[in-house]
């Protein structure tokens, strides 16, 4: 037997051997794991933009709903480290403190991490893709000086009440609140008399309701979320009053409220959950193949007001 034969096919087998393996390493259907905190408008709209992506790219991606739970955002977390997912794109519950530990675990196991919604308090994460809270209540809070400056002008006393949502996500209610406040504490006679934290929609209608009890001269409502939003209306509309809301988020219900007759939703932020979304699973796409990707993206907010109902028109065509 020709031994230089024999190396030379042998050689030649594991080349192409070699070669096999890393053509299906090439191609290997990549594995995306999306996870949201709760079950609502936003957040699906949120799991839309990823998958519209992934499917456009081929990529399995997995979802999953922590229900406002941190020892389940934990689970989670740990269950698609143990499957090896090849990314995870994720909003946190306590990005300062009890949300990094099993993340980190994640990203040194190779797992690309991407944030959204939020912001983790490490320097890990392949890129965040957020909105900037303080830009969002800000744009609420203009509407609503506005309101104050032609509606309400000249009334000495401008009562405003505040349903945020510290109990869930303290900075990022902080900020929404700020952002909000901040446009209207300097105009005269207003004064905030009362504040409590509901994120979802059944314990912000009670909230609220208690509030206006206590002040039946309310004139402001602002809600700085969703759930927020939504409960003041309907507390307002559940007390027969002739008060003002103002919010945060946008959507089919958003708008229809911000359409009614009853006067009661004048305006709302919204953020983009959908590009949010898409986004996300894009850079942790491009992270993978090794592509550059930003490490900070805000995306932009708007504003629909009651004062523009073409323009509240024309985005529920979108809808």
């Amino acid at each position: 037997m020709n031994l230089s034969r024999l190396a030379t096919s042998s050689l030649a087998a594991s080349l192409l051997l070699l070669g096999a393996t890393q053509a299906a390493a090439q191609t290997k259907k990549l594995t995306i794991a999306g996870v949201v905190f709760q079950e609502d408008q936003f957040m699906k709209s949120v799991l839309l933009g990823m998958k519209s992506v992934a499917d456009k790219n081929n990529v399995e991606l997995l979802t999953a709903n922590t229900a406002n739970q941190i020892t389940k955002e934990v689970e989670v977390v740990n269950t698609y480290t143990a499957r090896k997912v090849d990314a995870i794109c994720i909003t946190y519950l306590d990005p300062a403190a009890a949300s990094i530990a099993a993340v980190k675990a994640a990203n040194d196991k190779g797992i690309k991490i991407i944030s959204f919604n939020n912001t983790l308090a490490a320097d890990f994460p392949v890129s965040t893709v957020q909105s900037n809270n303080t830009s969002l209540g800000a744009g609420s809070g203009k509407a609503a000086a506005e309101y104050i400056k032609t509606v309400l002008k000249g009334k000495k006393t401008i009562k405003v009440a505040i349903i945020n949502y510290k109990a869930q996500l303290p900075p990022e209610s902080n900020m929404r609140q700020d952002g909000f406040w901040n446009e209207i504490k300097g105009l005269p006679g207003v004064t905030l008399v009362g504040e409590a934290s509901a994120p979802e929609t059944d314990n912000a209608v009670k909230k609220a309701g208690d509030i206006i009890t206590a002040n039946p001269d309310l004139d402001i409502i602002y809600g700085c979320n969703t759930g927020g939003t939504l409960g003041s209306v309907l507390a307002v509309k559940n007390a027969g009053k002739k008060i003002a809301v103002f919010g945060i988020d946008i959507d089919k219900q958003m708008v229809g409220f911000l359409q009614s007759k009853d006067n009661i939703l004048q305006a709302t932020t919204g953020q983009d959950p959908f590009k949010i979304g898409a986004m996300s699973v894009e850079f942790a796409i491009k992270a993978l193949k090794g592509q550059p990707v930003e490490k900070m993206v805000i995306v932009p907010g708007m504003t629909l007001t009651r004062t523009n109902p073409a323009a509240i028109k024309t985005f529920a065509a979108t809808l």
